[in-house]
This record gives C-alpha cells, structure tokens and sequence, in this order.
C-alpha cells in the first residue's frame, strides 16, 4: 500500500490567521476609514462656518441677534404702521408734519434691523409712506394768485425810504424813485416793446372743392355667392369619408402595423396628410385601430372592438389631438425619408360652384 507524503518549504510553516480574525481586522479598517471621512467632513464644515462668520457684515445681517430686541424692534415697527393706518387722512394733509416724524423714527429703527423679518415690516412700512406721500403731493393747493399787493406796496416803500407817520398820522415823506428804479433796472434793462400781427388782416375763406367719385357697376355675373349646401351633396360628403376610412383600413390590414407618420404622411399634399389623418382617428375612435409607442415610434395597427365584458371591466379608449404645420409636415418627410404616400394621392373634386376641393 503506497502513500504520498507532503513536505512544506518553509514558506507553507506560517499557517493563515483564521477567516474570523481577517473579517473583524477589515471591519476595523473600514471604522477607521468612516472616522476619517467624518472627521475630513467636520474640519471642512467648521472652516466653512468659520469663512461665512468672517465675511457676514454683523452690521446688515445677524442670525444670532438677541430675541428681546428683534421682538421689541418688530412691535414698534407694527406700532408705526398701525399709528400710519389710522391716521391716513391726518398724515396726508398738505400742512401736517407727521409723516416726516414717522419716516425719521422708521430711519432711527431701521439701524437695529440685522434679519428678514425684520427688514419686511420696514419694507411694509415703506410702502406706507410712500403711498400717502403721493396723496399728500394730490392735495397740495397750487395757488397761482400768489401777487400780494398790500405785500409789494410795502415793500415798495421800505425800498423808496420809507414812509414815516407820526402820531398824528399826518407826516408823509415822498419815495426815493431813483434808488427804486436802480434796484428795478436789473430785472429789466431793455422797454417793453408792442409786437404786431403778421399777415394781412384781411383773410379770404378758401373754398373747398368736394370731388364725387365715380359710382362703380360691379358686373353681376362677376359676383360670387355664397355657396349653397343641398343635401344631397352632405350625403355625398359623408360616403367619401366612410369609402376613405374603409380604404385605410384595408391597406392598413394588409401591411399589418406600421409607423402612424409613414401611413398618414402624403409627400405630395400637405393638405391630403391633414385628411389622412382625419380618416385615420375614425379608425381609433371606433376601436377597430390602435397605437403603440412602448418601442419609441407610433406604430398603428388593426385592433379587435372590445367585447362588452371588456368594456365592463372598465376598458377605456383614449384618443389624442395631435396639430401639424406646414413646417412639421416637411421634418417628417425628411426624416422617415417619405418617397410615395402608402395612402394613394386623391384626385381632386370640384364642388358647386365651380372650385375645386382637396
């Protein structure tokens, strides 16, 4: 019976430590880790506060502003404009100063603002003010009788030297005209001269000539008259529509699904796109069609009506409007490289009165 022996290098005589040692020697490499990214993360959130300390101008912002005085600041604030609200006719009277008061004892308040609450009464209050500050300027009287002659006759002759009345009222003393008209001189070195009309005096009315223009005769044969639906031709209309649904729906059977923009999109006719998809939301709106966009692109195809157990079930059709323009038809064109309408070109018809349609 043989037997295989296994000698081990001196490389093999150190065993491994057990798998539990190596699983708590990670678990503390990582606690360590987590620590350090802690500590990193606090170290950057003290220098951050510590920058927006120092940059904070404590003078117009200041989070950590004594409750009281914020409080006390705030009820004289809502004391000002309480006073404001209940004497609104008093303070927009043109001789009252006590807007000006209030504006001022605002100011003065105002140098103790340091948060926003604060700041939006003073903004409140501003508004205020200058509210009644406009209707104190509308009820300002602008006099323009403001010549007092009593007033200037006074002047006059304290100006002249004065006129000197003793107790008996008697003595009179005549006016120096000379230093008068030196000191009126100033305000008018040059007579006042006479202006004159410019013209003639006599002006002749001129006539005016009224011109008639000529009646014109429109030709009646020219004219085009409402058009006139017979009923015969809405019963007409109807049938093109329904041999239109059913032919969409025939090609739309026999090609199985396909792109809704591919189906409807005409090349040739933006106006026959537009009808194509007319045709095509009838197909929809009777459960006989459906789209399905899970893929990205609008694919259409034929679709069983739901069964009245479906419908019971709670089964519910939905439809979309979708608008195209001009612009939008040509993308689509290019885009699905559209070479020839699946949905054959319709030829155009004439209705009455002699237009063509489609």
């Amino acid at each position: 019976m043989s037997g295989t022996s296994v000698i081990r290098g001196p490389e093999h005589q150190n065993a491994d430590p057990p798998i539990d040692e190596r699983m708590e020697e990670e678990e503390e490499e990582e606690d360590y880790e987590e620590e350090g990214e802690e500590e990193e993360e606090m170290d950057e959130y003290e220098a951050l506060t510590q920058k927006l300390n120092h940059d904070t101008n404590k003078e117009q912002y200041d989070p950590s502003q004594d409750k009281s005085e914020r409080r006390t600041i705030r009820q004289r604030y809502r004391e000002l404009i309480q006073v404001a609200e209940d004497n609104k006719r008093e303070l927009a009277a043109s001789d009252s100063a006590g807007l000006r008061d209030t504006v001022t004892k605002a100011n003065e308040l105002y140098s103790q603002v340091r948060n926003t609450q604060e700041a939006t009464l003073d903004s409140r209050l501003l508004v205020l003010s200058a509210d009644l500050s406009t209707q104190k300027a509308r009820n300002l009287r602008m006099d323009l009788n403001t010549f007092d002659t009593d007033e200037f006759v006074s002047k006059i002759i304290s100006l002249g030297g004065g006129r000197h009345v003793g107790e008996t009222g008697d003595e009179q003393e005549e006016l120096n005209w000379i230093d008068i008209g030196k000191q009126a001189i100033r305000f008018g070195k040059r007579p006042v001269t006479m202006d004159f009309m410019q013209g003639p005096l006599a002006v002749e009315k001129k006539q005016r000539t009224v011109t008639r223009a000529a009646r014109i005769t429109k030709n009646k044969e020219d004219l085009v008259k409402p058009l006139q639906l017979q009923e015969g031709d809405i019963q007409a209309s109807e049938n093109d529509t329904a041999n239109s649904v059913n032919s969409i729906y025939r090609i739309l059977h026999e090609r199985g699904p396909t792109n809704y923009f591919e189906l409807v999109t005409n090349p040739t006719s933006f106006s026959q796109t537009i009808e194509n998809m007319f045709y095509v939301s009838f197909l929809i709106r009777n459960a006989v069609a459906s789209i399905d966009d899970s893929s990205g692109a609008p694919i259409i195809s034929v679709h069983e009506p739901p069964s009245a157990d479906e419908l019971g079930d709670g089964l519910t059709k939905k439809q979309i409007i979708m608008s195209l323009d001009m612009s939008l038809w040509k993308e689509i064109i290019d885009t699905y490289d559209i070479q020839e309408s699946i949905i054959p070109t319709r030829n155009k018809t004439m209705i009455a009165g002699g237009q063509w349609y489609g």
